[in-house]
């Protein structure tokens, strides 16, 4: 007798089918027509599929696009125009700056100067580890700057002697980088894939853009707020062990070793602050949007005479998962709100009563709840598309900025503090370097002063910028 292993994997499938066999057979509802309803199937039976894992996430996006003509919701060209916006060509470009910075030795120098710069204070070690993080998370892929810190963390943790799961410093320096790294990210829409989805489920709902400067006016400030927040919290709840004198020389002594820049690393610097720049400066010039500067900088960083990057080395660097991910939600957003679902959603919201307590106290709510629910069930890009198309509608019903919703969900949603469940967070959690317990404990306080932070000062900042513009 053969025996199924009756995993939560087996159950996505038959729950899709009976998510979606429901919404054929259930009449129309009050403000909801009939293939309104088929749509709001459809998502969620992918949302059933991504959270149980059934499939890698890109393809169960695709196979709910595919199910939308199948059941006469949409057809096939529609359904897939989401794959057309310059949301998924940016979100390609992009990962060009970490293939160029993974194969310089500029992450060798990188750690060499935190060392040198913090001496024997393993605190302010850990400080310098997590504001350096978050600044290059800032405009590289959150994962991709995880695992180059963990190696920096690493290197410190072998040269100083110390032993994992029995040292505080290797908490801190795991737990710190990676809670810095998911601040970075949300500071610019290129720090995390979630906010390039943002970005073009505002654009495809309205027809316009967040500009790169009001996202990091928006959103930076909290960043910058949070990560000397994290550093104290965590570094009163593990004292790191402080460092010798001896193992700090032995860990600036590989960067020394190295020399002057060479033309290589001078090249790839010329990058990583001349394509940020450039984003900057499109908040005023519209011909310098975020994917125009992206895609002419991948070009150039291949070009003769630059030969950063081969195409090989770069679509090696490209998650494409992920990549066919956004271009999936986007277009299964365009099914649900040209069908009416996103209108039902945020009549729904609406109709609860929690919109109707304030603007700062609805914000705190709602942020807190996702926050939490994500703790546990970490699938972000299912919240983003759920959640934030009717939030948008609720904004603009309401006089507030569409731009509101997507800034504070993407925020919240590219990383976790509590629980290594969630996948960025999870990078980390290995070696036994720390518990369940420790994230929790260390994370608890700074999620909450987070989660005030972003309710008060996202929407106040959105309103004085007056965005999408």
């Amino acid at each position: 007798m053969v025996r199924v292993r009756f995993s939560k994997q087996v159950v996505g499938i038959p729950l899709a089918v009976v998510i979606l066999l429901v919404g054929w057979f259930l009449p129309p509802v009050e403000g909801l027509a009939h293939e309104g309803v088929v749509g709001l199937a459809i998502l969620f039976a992918a949302v059933a599929l991504w959270i149980c894992e059934t499939l890698p996430m890109g393809i169960t996006g695709l196979l709910a696009l595919v199910a939308a003509p199948l059941l006469g919701v949409a057809d096939i060209n529609t359904v897939f125009s989401g794959f057309g916006t310059t949301t998924v060509i940016f979100a390609i470009a992009v990962f060009s700056l970490t293939a160029i910075v993974m194969k310089s030795d500029l992450a060798i120098r990188l750690t060499g100067f935190l060392v040198r710069l913090a001496g024997a204070d393993s605190r302010r070690l850990v400080l310098a580890f997590m504001a350096a993080g978050a600044v290059l998370s800032a405009v590289m892929n959150d994962s991709a700057t995880l695992v180059l810190f963990l190696g920096f963390a690493d290197t410190v943790i072998l040269n100083a002697g110390h032993e994992k799961g029995m040292s505080n410093l290797a908490k801190c320096l795991y737990l710190g980088s990676a809670f810095a790294i998911f601040m970075g990210g949300m500071a610019t829409p290129a720090g995390a894939s979630i906010n390039v989805l943002a970005l073009g489920l505002v654009e495809q709902a309205t027809g316009l853009t967040i500009p790169f400067l009001s996202w990091v006016l928006a959103a930076a400030p909290v960043a910058v707020v949070m990560v000397p927040v994290i550093w104290f919290v965590l570094t009163r709840i593990f004292k790191p062990e402080p460092i010798g004198e001896e193992s700090l020389q032995a860990l600036t002594g590989k960067a020394a070793a190295l020399g002057a820049l060479s033309v290589e690393e001078k090249k790839t610097l010329v990058f990583l602050v001349g394509i940020p720049v450039l984003w900057i400066a499109g908040s005023w010039i519209p011909a310098l949007n975020v994917t125009t500067v992206s895609v002419i900088g991948l070009a150039l960083m291949c070009a003769p005479g630059v030969k950063l990057l081969t195409f090989e080395e770069f679509q090696r660097e490209v998650p494409w998962t992920i990549v066919i991910m956004i271009g999936a939600v986007i277009s299964i957003g365009g099914v649900v709100g040209a069908t009416g679902g996103v209108a039902f959603l945020a009549n729904a919201f609406l109709d609860s009563g929690v919109m109707g307590l304030g603007m700062f106290l609805t914000f705190w709510l709602i942020t807190a709840a996702v926050y939490f629910t994500h703790s546990f069930v970490p699938v972000g890009p299912a919240f983003a598309t759920i959640l934030i198309p009717p939030l948008m509608a609720y904004c603009m019903t309401a006089g507030y900025s569409p731009a509101i919703p997507a800034i504070l969900l993407a925020s919240i949603l590219s990383g976790n503090l509590l629980l290594p469940i969630n996948p960025g967070l999870a990078l980390s959690y290995r070696d036994n370097v720390y518990s369940f317990a420790d994230s929790f404990k260390a994370g608890i306080v700074p999620v909450f002063v987070l989660v005030t932070l972003l309710a008060a000062w996202v929407p106040f900042m959105v309103g004085v910028l007056g965005v999408p513009c």
